[in-house]
């Protein structure tokens, strides 16, 4: 087993973890169905984190190529996945309340920790490499994770719902583009 391998065990067991919380929490939202107030927004940011957790596991695959690891650059890489999983238990409620689901209630009382949270999340991509390999790889890399933090700065600070709709919209497409332009092959050549 080598470094990568090694390292990318916890990095799995996290993501998995917080993969499972999604699934869980649409599930939850599905079999309560008669007894949910819905709001969609809820569940696009949930099938969001689902799809960025999957994207963070798959690009992981071209760290395997890291000469020399220090546990800067593992706690950094770290920090993603341990962001991705708090995200996952904000973003829908795994039980009722009440006997019944109010996403919309859930979402609004959860708003200022969700993007909170969230707002760490393309720093901490753009900090971990640099810290590993001294520069960003890739300038529209670059360029779509700063346009995600202003997305999740405008989402943090505007609590209204129409607001949070085209955020959330907005949010999917752009994460759509970034996995089409950027990490649609995974890179076996090196």
């Amino acid at each position: 087993m080598n470094a990568f391998e090694y390292l990318n065990v916890l990095i799995s067991i996290i993501l998995g973890l917080a993969i499972a919380k999604i699934l869980t929490g649409l599930a939850t939202v599905i079999t309560a169905r008669e007894r949910v107030d819905f709001y969609w927004p809820p569940v696009v940011w949930a099938i969001w984190i689902f799809f960025v957790s999957a994207q963070h596991w798959w690009a992981a695959w071209g760290l395997q190529f890291t000469k020399e690891w220090t546990f800067l650059d593992f706690s950094l890489l770290l920090l993603v996945p341990v962001d991705l999983f708090l995200l996952s238990a904000l973003v829908l409620p795994e039980r009722e309340e009440d006997g019944k689901l109010d996403l919309g209630e859930w979402f609004a009382r959860n708003r200022v920790w969700f993007f909170g949270i969230m707002f760490f999340l393309p720093g901490l991509s753009i900090v971990e490499e640099l810290v590993r390999s001294g520069h960003m790889s890739s300038l529209l890399n670059f360029a779509f994770l700063l346009a995600f933090e202003a997305v999740i700065v405008v989402a943090f600070f505007l609590k209204s719902r129409k607001a949070q709709e085209w955020l959330c919209v907005q949010a999917a497409v752009m994460t759509l583009l970034y996995i089409v332009l950027l990490f649609v092959n995974l890179d076996t050549t090196r």
